[in-house]
């Protein structure tokens, strides 16, 4: 696990609020952000951020960006934070530590480093919580009140026998904490959003005259829908299902939570035809009904029209995901590791400012810049396809 979000709070906390600031920070980025999804959510927005670079940067850049692959990110955190927040010591203090803690993913003091961190912030949290409450609080008896009474708690929290008096306040925090309330809203929208898609999806399967087995099957795979919601989404599916008429209501619902997401709205279409295509070709009437939908939640024609494309049926000349794996040259078994550095090494190979450098012709540079093009578009079509999966 990632100490990233302890160690960034703490940093915001030490230059602002002191030492009170320091220990809050620890506390709260271990609690909202290493033990929970944002951790990986952030280290898959740096992997995206990574690709893009990749994809951009010029042949004499990317030799060099290639050998620090993957080993910069902490440094290049160390050096924003460390230089902005305490100046030229900062910078070299927290480069060190950016690059020993984040960039140096197969040593194995660094490995030990950071599953003890976690380790000992897991088992302790109830007593660093009472021993950070007394100190901000600048009073010895609550400090040491607070690691007594947090000792007892991760004593009982990690031996799974909470008393029963416990119990109450254990229930009362989960429903009011504020931390909850805080997220509530994104909790209800993400909700609102996947009842609204079960309303249409329902629709859009009812509109061939029947729904088949595949199609509720699509939907179940596209939208994860957690335990405690399914017998919503379920009762919304099965009453939709009965007729085509209605969907105008589920659209506006969607058309108010994406609002100018662009991104968002493609994304409800392009769920929405793998959903009508689960039981064979889209008919005249499904496309129509795709083709209102778009409408009602503001998609333009043009964007419409490519995600309509994408989603015919592909011909005989048409590339499949079995083509793509063989322009990288690899299994279509390999992992994404494997995928994605068969990837880096044919864009080394074949890029063109690499085939100018080394005195090719202009019919060899123009073959080198149609294989990148090829060998980008089959790296990018099997991890959607993978994504899809």
């Amino acid at each position: 696990m990632s100490p990233l979000g302890k160690f960034t709070l703490a940093l915001l906390g030490l230059r602002f609020f002191g030492a009170a600031g320091l220990f809050w920070g620890l506390f709260f980025g271990h609690v909202l952000i290493d033990r929970t999804k944002l951790i990986k959510l952030l280290e898959k927005q740096l992997n995206i951020i990574d690709d893009n670079i990749r994809l951009m940067l010029p042949y004499k850049y990317y030799r060099w960006y290639n050998r620090i692959d993957g080993n910069f990110w902490g440094k290049i955190w160390g050096t924003v934070f460390g230089s902005l927040l305490y100046g030229f010591h900062g910078f070299l203090t927290f480069f060190i530590i950016g690059h020993f803690t984040f960039d140096t993913p197969d040593s194995r003091h660094a490995k030990a480093f950071r599953r003890r961190l976690d380790i000992f912030f897991n088992q302790n949290i109830c007593k660093i919580l009472g021993a950070v409450t007394g100190f901000s609080l600048h009073s010895r008896i609550l400090l040491f009140s607070g690691i007594i009474i947090g000792f007892f708690i991760d004593y009982y929290r990690s031996e799974k026998q909470f008393r029963p008096q416990l119990s109450f306040l254990k229930n009362l925090w989960f429903k009011t904490n504020p931390f909850k309330i805080m997220v509530h809203s994104l909790t209800a929208r993400s909700n609102s959003m996947v009842q609204s898609m079960a309303g249409l999806a329902a629709k859009v399967a009812k509109s061939d005259g029947q729904v088949s087995e595949n199609e509720i099957r699509v939907f179940k795979k596209i939208f994860d829908i957690p335990a405690n919601e399914n017998h919503k989404v379920s009762k919304i599916f099965n009453k939709a299902k009965t007729a085509v008429s209605g969907w105008e209501n589920y659209a506006r619902q969607i058309c108010r939570l994406t609002k100018d997401d662009l991104d968002l709205k493609e994304s409800v279409l392009e769920s929405l035809f793998k959903i009508a295509l689960a039981d064979g070709p889209c008919g005249k009437d499904e496309l129509e009904l795709l083709h209102n939908i778009a409408k009602a939640i503001n998609l333009p024609e043009g964007n419409f029209e490519v995600i309509r494309q994408s989603f015919e049926p592909k011909t005989a000349t048409n590339s499949n995901v079995a083509d793509f794996y063989e322009v990288l040259g690899i299994f279509c078994n390999a992992s994404d590791k494997e995928i994605k550095a068969r990837w880096k090494e044919l864009i080394n190979i074949y890029h063109p400012d690499r085939a100018q450098a080394n005195g090719a012709s202009i019919e060899e540079v123009e073959r080198t810049t149609l294989k990148m093009a090829e060998i980008n578009n089959a790296y990018q079509n099997i991890m959607k396809s993978r994504k899809a999966a």
